[in-house]
């Protein structure tokens, strides 16, 4: 089981943002002011042009205009369904069943944005009593606020999985989630129980963010709402089912989405009453069809236009906020990775040779060549790279230019774009030599390795029949002082002295000259060494 964290939460105004102010320019005459649409439903027939008025409208509203507007449409549709049903006969009359339908609709707008802000993790978490936030809305409205910010957390949260690992957790005790990098599900199983009524809310939210060969990916989103006199068989059920297509461009950038709809509202007392439903397409901000397919019980013309008209609108809603989400996957690396070569290096390199780097991105899911571009960038030190923040296309191919004198670097970084996503890593080039190996020695033979001649270092030593460490601290590069301890056969020993290091790379003498003694009686006398330091990692000078 792997950990999931989101990314981020979302507030309520931003989920009103999505695509119904995506684009289209603002309009301070329409802004705070319910819209007046022409009939959406003419003889049970869809106006295509009507409908499309009524989403230019709520395009030019602001988004904190547009969300207050799709709640209080949600608002007239779902309480009209309570008086048509019998619900609000069942409850008592109009004042019961306006404070049970206001109290309902608190209390699925706050475990909607509880679900939807709260952390994906393994351990569960409770609800926010009191979220931030207008609560306004009903039912299909807490549902579709679950939708668009349910799909940005769990696409946030599993971007940094493993190939091949599948992950699952439980953030709150009504919402579990599970999938991949390849594909990511959520589902919400809540219900609400007061003042006579039983609410019941499930939403399932499936999106598949790594698009395919051709840049296609898809995603999906339900909707389930019923609301029933508690024990009893009055009440209503409401459906909007999504269907969403996307296409990505060469530049991994999201070039458009596609949604199918359909949304069925059923209004019944003791089991009988009347239903409506619908279906549709909407692509990009445009309504391309929209049909009332079924009808039946009591003849309700006005719950068909409000059928017609939220079915659209929640569609443009939620497509917008999931082909987002989904686009955030692909651009963060979890569907492409660029393991590029460097050759000769990138470690070690001779100053001022080049190196030929190869940049082949390839799928995380499938394992394919990707194409699209590579743009290689030196970001930090030297000396260049060429071609140098150009896209070239893939598999790609740059040089790498070291800096002309030793113990420089330099960082390349690379990313790779294309219909299947971003992949985005870097090489560090340099031109350090690696360190020295110690050898040789007259009565103590000497190994190990300096890293640095210029900072202290120890070597250890092996005489007959007694081990020593030899600790040094240069004043320069080519000598300074030392000491030595050592042990062995019943005695110990201990001495200090000067070093010099003479010669030249990739070989060095290193000469030592000291003053120690053993535990014995007349046991002090001057000791004398010469090793070998052999720097490792020259090949390329």
């Amino acid at each position: 089981m792997s950990h999931l964290g989101l990314a981020r939460p979302l507030s309520l105004a931003m989920v009103a943002a999505l695509a119904l102010g995506a684009c289209g320019p603002k309009s301070s005459g329409t802004e705070g002011k319910p819209a007046k649409y022409g009939p959406v439903v003419v003889d049970g027939i869809v106006d295509l042009p009507a409908l499309q008025h009524l989403v230019d409208t709520e395009q030019a509203r602001s988004h904190e205009q547009q969300e207050v507007e799709l709640a209080r449409l949600d608002d007239i549709l779902e309480r009209k369904l309570w008086t048509d049903s019998g619900l609000e006969s069942a409850l008592g009359g109009p004042a019961a069943a306006d404070a049970a339908f206001a109290a309902h609709g608190k209390a699925l707008t706050n475990k909607a944005r509880a679900i939807g802000e709260q952390p994906i993790v393994i351990t569960p978490a409770a609800y926010v009593a009191n979220s931030s936030g207008p609560t306004i809305g009903q039912g299909l409205f807490g549902g579709i606020l679950v939708a668009t910010l349910g799909a940005d957390g769990i696409v946030s949260a599993s971007n940094d999985l493993k190939d091949g690992e599948h992950a699952s957790a439980d953030p709150t005790r009504e919402a579990k989630v599970s999938g991949s990098l390849e594909h990511m599900d959520l589902a919400i199983d809540a219900t609400h129980e007061s003042g006579g009524v039983t609410t019941k809310l499930a939403v399932k939210v499936g999106v598949s963010p790594c698009p395919d060969a051709s840049g296609r990916f898809e995603a999906s989103a339900k909707v389930d709402i019923a609301v029933t006199k508690t024990g009893g068989s009055t009440g209503q059920k409401g459906t909007l089912d999504i269907a969403i297509t996307g296409q990505v461009d060469d530049d991994a950038k999201l070039e458009s989405t596609d949604a199918e709809y359909r949304m069925q509202w059923a209004d019944f007392a003791n089991s009988k009453g009347s239903f409506v439903d619908v279906s549709g397409a909407i692509g990009g901000a445009k309504a391309r069809s929209a049909t009332l397919d079924r009808s039946g019980g009591k003849q309700n013309t006005s719950l068909y236009a409000d059928a017609v008209t939220l079915a659209a609108l929640y569609t443009v809603v939620v497509k917008s906020q999931v082909g987002d989400a989904a686009e955030k996957g692909w651009q963060s690396g979890r569907c492409v990775i660029l393991k590029p070569s460097a050759s000769p290096g990138p470690k070690g390199m001779k100053p001022g040779a080049s190196s030929t780097i190869n940049a082949a991105p390839r799928s995380r899911i499938d394992g394919r060549p990707v194409g699209g571009s590579v743009k290689a960038t030196l970001t930090a030190g030297g000396a260049a790279v060429k071609p140098d923040g150009s896209k070239v296309k893939a598999d790609a191919t740059f040089t790498y230019t070291a800096p002309d004198a030793p113990d420089k670097s330099g960082t390349v970084s690379l990313e790779a774009r294309s219909r299947r996503g971003v992949a985005k890593t870097s090489i560090d080039f340099d031109t350090k030599r690696g360190a020295y190996v110690a050898s040789g020695g007259t009565a103590v033979k000497v190994s190990g390795t300096v890293a640095d001649l210029t900072a202290p270092f120890s070597l250890p030593g092996q005489g007959k029949g007694f081990t020593v460490v030899y600790s040094y601290t240069p004043t320069s590069s080519t000598g300074g002082t030392y000491t030595y301890t050592g042990s062995g056969g019943g005695v110990s020993m201990a001495g200090s002295g000067t070093y010099q290091i003479t010669g030249s790379d990739p070989v060095l003498t290193l000469k030592q000259n000291a003053h120690g003694c053993v535990n014995l009686p007349g046991g002090c006398s001057s000791t004398a060494n010469v090793i070998t330091l052999t720097r490792t990692g020259t090949e390329g000078y």
